[in-house]
């Protein structure tokens, strides 16, 4: 291959692209289901060098029972396919009761793979000199188990996959936790234990033995009504042109130093408090050649306090402040100086909103400032039970002309 082909791969690496898909009719969720799925389809095959990298399907359900007969429909489609993907249940807006949301590459200029290790599916993407591993529907949710215990399984399973592939902890550049009823609280050996908690704890555990590094990725830690816990996680191979950097937030204390005051529950008797959340307000890859920024779900916190109670227009507001110092140019470069191309342009936004009620006034907020990129809203529950708005996203920098 020649020298000015290995380095447009390397630039092209980090150019995704999102797309989501809806049904185009009102029907049942059946009919709705169909309509989605044949649209996710349709725009695979309209472009021959497109293939999926991580596909997510949201779902609305009343209760257990309807989302597990939900699911079976979802896996009945994706049986043929090999492209990994979740199924979650949080409620897209209204009037729709399940949607799609994608990630695709260009298969002109980027190697696509796909594979299992045992029930786990995954997709390596490949230029010169770096590898991308997308896993996606990690769950754990056996009978019996805790928040904790179910956790733990996600990450047992993450693990084995990582050994069969070469793959390390260290090398999680994004991850997302979906915690059935997050801030919720479970009776275990005579303590009220927050979900969350018992997520963090078994994330702790984890990092502690499999995490070598001083920092963390980004991640977003959100609610679900069903399905225990499900992690995803994207993994980065590489050659030393490339660079992951964590970003912090000048205004937000980092996640992993919050104070007992902010973490909710009983912690465990074997400890002195609780185990904070451990993750990155975002993270930065950059090489010679282009950039992208992973901002983590993000919410109306400065310090650890969260800003706003009650008042869903001013934390919607606060937390895009959030993700603009976050993403600033010089917030950047106090980080990494030597950053030559800046992420500067929104590949995809997804905002989860707390109250189905407050969904039109969110999206109207972050449909200005964000413009017409693809975004996703959600309804679902958040890791603090006074925050009303939580919101991710990934930026990319403009392709040089």
């Amino acid at each position: 291959m020649e020298e000015g082909a290995v380095k447009r791969l390397q630039s092209v690496m980090v150019e995704p692209q999102y797309r989501i898909f809806k049904s185009t009719g009102v029907g049942n969720f059946e009919e709705q289901w169909e309509s989605c799925f044949n649209s996710f389809k349709l725009f695979i095959a309209a472009g021959f060098n497109r293939k999926a990298f991580i596909v997510r399907v949201f779902v609305a359900a009343e209760n257990t029972q309807e989302f597990a007969r939900y699911a079976a429909l979802i896996k009945q489609k994706f049986s043929g396919d090999v492209v990994p993907y979740s199924i979650l249940a949080e409620s897209p807006e209204k009037p729709y009761r399940v949607i799609i949301e994608a990630g695709f590459v260009c298969t002109d200029l980027i190697r696509v793979e796909y594979g299992q290790c045992e029930s786990l599916r995954f997709c390596k993407l490949s230029a010169s000199g770096y590898n991308e591993y997308w896993f996606a529907g990690v769950n754990g949710n056996a009978e019996g188990l805790t928040i904790a215990g179910k956790a733990s399984s996600a990450f047992s399973q993450l693990l084995s996959a990582f050994l069969k592939l070469d793959l390390g902890f260290n090398q999680i550049v994004r991850q997302w936790n979906y915690v059935e009823r997050i801030y919720g609280f479970e009776q275990i050996d005579a303590q009220q234990r927050q979900n969350y908690q018992l997520f963090n704890e078994a994330r702790g555990e984890y990092y502690s033995r499999y995490r070598t590094v001083p920092d963390f990725p980004a991640a977003t830690g959100i609610g679900v009504d069903f399905g225990g816990v499900t992690i995803e996680c994207m993994a980065v191979s590489t050659d030393e042109n490339l660079k992951s950097v964590a970003i912090c937030n000048p205004k937000q204390l980092n996640s992993y130093t919050y104070g007992q005051a902010v973490l909710k529950g009983e912690p465990p008797r074997t400890k002195a408090g609780n185990q904070p959340p451990q993750f990155e307000r975002a993270r930065l890859l950059t090489n010679d050649q282009t950039s992208r920024l992973f901002i983590s779900g993000t919410a109306s916190i400065v310090g650890q306090e969260t800003i706003g109670l009650n008042d869903v227009e001013k934390q919607t507001r606060v937390t895009i402040e959030n993700m603009e110092l976050l993403s600033a140019e010089t917030n950047l470069r106090s980080y990494y100086p030597e950053l030559i191309s800046v992420p500067d342009q929104y590949a995809y936004v997804r905002v989860y909103v707390k109250n189905e009620a407050d969904i039109p006034v969110v999206q109207s907020i972050c449909r200005n400032y964000f413009g017409e990129v693809p975004m996703l809203v959600v309804k679902a529950d958040i890791c603090r039970a006074d925050l009303l708005v939580e919101i991710e996203a990934e930026l990319i920098a403009t392709p040089k002309k």
